[in-house]
């Protein structure tokens, strides 16, 4: 496996729905989980989301959930502080693996 994998279960419904996400859209999800009611920001993910937006977009229109962005404003303009309005339970984290498969045997 080369890139990370997250299962999480959609717990909006009453019969709980299954979302895996890969790459960077599994750790923009997990971003999310982590910040709570609180929220993140692309800034605050800035090490490793260069388009942290754009993950978002992905999580609501091809993965059901409901990501709130609210303005906030700054000296300069705003930006934008996603939350995850969906309830979701994280099931299942696979890490990529270092393994290339080419043993010393």
């Amino acid at each position: 496996m080369s890139r990370l994998a997250v299962t999480a279960i959609n717990k909006e419904y009453d019969a709980p729905v299954p979302v895996t996400v890969h790459g960077q859209t599994a750790k923009c999800l997990l971003a999310l989980v982590e910040a709570g009611e609180k929220g993140t920001t692309a800034l605050e993910t800035s090490t490793w989301a260069l388009r942290f937006s754009a993950y978002c977009f992905d999580l609501r229109h091809n993965h059901g959930l409901s990501i709130r962005t609210d303005r906030e404003n700054h000296e300069g303009g705003w930006h934008g502080r996603h939350v995850l309005e969906t309830p979701v339970e994280i099931i299942e984290i696979k890490r990529p693996s270092n393994d290339n498969g080419g043993g010393n045997g």
